[in-house]
């Protein structure tokens, strides 16, 4: 089938038609990370899109190129969700946007494809786009939504902790102390008042040696508890408001009217027929 080739335009600014539009839509992968955006896009002879081409930073000069059966496209958001994963795409064949692809390079990107599930016929599935829409008499689809949950965990305060160190320090202390000392005292008696008699050795030397005393100071240092110093924690418990972005899913329905509308505007003209 030949492909038709249309080159990127600026983001909304020049596009005309709702392809060309897209050609600025950025592309998420399977798991919703933001992997680039829209560089080219690949129609077959009715303008149906087949191929999707995706501009990234994995490979200078060049675009990652993916079939467009099972992408899911939100015209609202302008974004392309592709139904692989990343390393997927990081890995699938590249080409210029602005050649047109022969069926060589078609089948080289089916064949990698069909690697990771892909059947060539499935329905492109696209919000907001009638493009390859398939026609079923009922439908459910699933709309997602993330949930916020917060955790906690405990962390050390920066500068919030306290250090316990002893650290010895010298002062001068003074205390009074009578101390005793010995002295000589010499006393000279009269004979009268002396002892009678003979001296007991008259006329003989004599060496005696009195020593001489006196207290002084023993110091002693004994420890005893001055204070005690009780250190500890308590918890204290703050409301705190943590604010983060969520994604939800919503339902986009283009083009159709339901019962309630048509049977509506049955009752209006009745009305204006009676009147």
């Amino acid at each position: 089938m030949a492909q038709t080739t249309l080159k990127p335009v600026d983001k909304g600014l020049t596009a005309e038609t709702e392809l060309e539009r897209m050609l600025a839509y950025n592309v998420d992968d399977l798991a919703g990370n933001r992997i680039g955006h829209v560089s080219g896009l690949w129609v077959d002879s009715r303008s149906d899109i087949e191929f999707v081409g995706v501009k990234t930073t994995w490979l200078v000069g060049k675009t990652h190129v993916f079939p467009a059966q099972g992408m899911q496209v939100n015209h609202q958001r302008e974004i392309i969700r592709t139904p692989y994963h990343e390393d997927v795409i990081k890995n699938a064949p590249a080409f210029d946007p602005g050649d047109e692809l022969n069926e060589s390079q078609q089948q080289e990107i089916w064949t990698y494809y069909s690697r990771y599930g892909l059947k060539r016929g499935q329905t492109t599935q696209a919000q907001g786009s009638q493009a390859g829409a398939q026609t079923r008499e009922e439908a459910r689809i699933q709309l997602a939504e993330e949930q916020l949950k917060v955790g906690k965990r405990q962390v050390e305060v920066q500068g919030g902790g306290v250090r316990l160190r002893k650290i010895v320090r010298t002062q001068p202390v003074q205390q009074n102390v009578e101390l005793k000392r010995e002295e000589i005292r010499i006393e000279r008696v009269p004979a009268g008042q002396a002892g009678q008699g003979t001296p007991a050795k008259a006329f003989q030397g004599e060496d005696i040696y009195i020593p001489l005393r006196r207290e002084e100071a023993v110091i002693q240092k004994e420890p005893k508890v001055r204070e005690e110093v009780r250190v500890g924690k308590k918890t204290e418990t703050e409301r705190k408001t943590i604010s983060e972005q969520v994604r939800k899913e919503e339902l986009e329905t283009v083009g159709s009217r339901s019962a309630e509308q048509e049977r509506r505007d049955q009752q209006r003209g009745g009305n204006a027929d009676r009147t």
